[in-house]
């Protein structure tokens, strides 16, 4: 009996993670969409990394403070223009190559 108790919570956690997945499924794809349109600007001091467990995107720019804050609600309007949502967890981290890794600018992606 408790084999099968296990069993029915193992599968019950399983069904709510991938309801889960497949929900913020539209985030991931814009977020690989918007990352590999920032790597083919070849303006990144390095390529651009997606966390999927925090729900970043990270770039690195070699610019000031105040031009990646206007770049973040650029980008936000153009992913929407783009018909590419994230849900409102997703956000977007710059940092300068001298900012020791520091964010310089964020942005949530959802409107």
């Amino acid at each position: 009996m408790k084999i099968k108790k296990i069993l029915l919570l193992v599968l019950l956690s399983f069904s709510i993670g991938v309801t889960s997945a497949s929900a913020d499924d539209g985030s991931v794809k814009s977020a690989y969409y918007l990352c590999t349109m920032l790597d083919k600007t070849g303006l990144l001091s390095k390529p651009c990394d997606i966390s999927g467990w925090n729900s970043e995107i990270n770039i690195t720019l070699d610019m000031s403070a105040s031009e990646a804050r206007k770049l973040c609600v650029q980008v936000v309007g153009l992913m929407l223009n783009k018909g590419k949502p994230f849900n409102e967890r997703w956000k977007l981290k710059i940092s300068s190559p001298y900012s020791g890794e520091n964010t310089i600018a964020y942005c949530q992606l959802s409107k």
